[in-house]
C-alpha cells in the first residue's frame, strides 16, 4: 500500500471562464459547438461507521466529519485504479489508486440487479420488445406510448427514480431534447372519443299460453353509452 495522501482536488466546482469575444474569436466559436449533457455511471454509497473508517486509513483521509463516500466507478467497467472516492459533506475527492487493498475489496461488491429493456420500430410504426420479464416490457411499452402523446420532439433521455414507501418521493431527470420548448406543449387527453357499431346479442324464451297466431313477433330496442378509455396508460 502506498502512503501518500491523495486528494485530486477539493470541492468539483464549475469554473466560469469570461472570455474576451473579441479577442479570440476563434475560440469563441468553438465552444459555442459543445453541448453539455448527463452520464449515469455505477456508485458505491458507502455509510456504515467500519467501511468508512477502512477506507479512512486506506487513503489517510483527515477530514473531521464524514458521513458518506461514494465510490464512483467513471467509465462504468468496474472499479479499478482510474476512479475516484468522494467524501462527504465535504464533496472532496480522492484517487483510488494509491491503495491495491482497497482495490480488491471493491472488486468483490455485488452490484444491484438492472434490467435493459429494448424495443424497436416496426413497418407499422410500432415499438416492440421481447423480454421475459413482463413487468419490465409493460412499464417500457407503456412509456414509449406516453412520451409518443405528449412530447412532440424525437429524441430524449430520462432517469426516473420512484420509492413507493410512505414517505417516498418520485424523481424525473429529463435531457437529451433539442428546446425546452419541445417540453411547454400540453399533454394530451387520456379520452378518445370514437364512433364505433356495437352489435350486442341476446337470446331469451317467451312462453304464450294461448297463441293467436303461429309467429308472435317481439320487438325491443336497447339504448346504451359505452365509455371506452385510450389504450395505455
Amino acid at each position: 500500500m502506498k502512503r501518500k495522501n491523495m486528494v485530486v482536488g477539493g470541492k468539483l466546482e464549475a469554473v466560469l471562464l469570461v472570455l474576451a469575444v473579441w479577442a479570440l474569436p476563434a475560440f469563441a466559436q468553438l465552444t459555442d459547438e459543445v453541448l453539455v449533457t448527463r452520464k449515469t455511471v455505477p456508485v458505491a454509497t458507502i455509510r456504515d461507521k467500519a467501511t468508512i473508517k477502512f477506507f479512512v486509513e486506506q487513503y489517510f483521509i483527515t477530514e473531521d466529519k464524514i458521513d458518506s463516500m461514494e465510490v464512483i466507478d467513471i467509465l462504468g467497467d468496474g472499479f479499478n485504479e482510474k476512479d475516484v472516492l468522494e467524501v462527504y459533506p465535504s464533496k472532496r475527492i480522492y484517487n483510488l489508486s494509491e491503495s491495491d487493498t482497497a482495490l480488491a475489496v471493491m472488486r468483490n461488491w455485488q452490484r444491484m440487479n438492472f434490467i435493459t429493456v429494448v424495443g424497436s420500430k416496426t413497418g407499422r410504426g410500432e415499438f416492440v420488445t421481447k423480454t421475459n420479464y413482463v413487468a419490465a416490457g409493460n412499464m417500457f411499452l407503456g412509456l414509449v406510448r406516453l412520451l409518443e402523446r405528449n412530447y412532440v420532439g424525437k429524441k430524449l433521455k430520462l432517469q426516473f427514480d420512484f420509492d413507493g414507501t410512505d414517505n417516498g418521493v418520485a424523481t424525473l431527470n429529463v435531457w437529451g431534447f433539442h428546446d425546452r420548448d419541445e417540453l411547454l406543449k400540453p399533454p394530451e387527453s387520456g379520452e378518445q372519443f370514437a364512433h364505433d357499431l356495437i352489435f350486442y346479442t341476446r337470446t331469451d324464451t317467451v312462453y304464450v299460453e294461448k297463441p293467436v297466431y303461429d309467429v308472435i313477433y317481439i320487438e325491443q330496442t336497447v339504448t346504451d353509452t359505452v365509455y371506452v378509455k385510450r389504450g395505455g396508460p
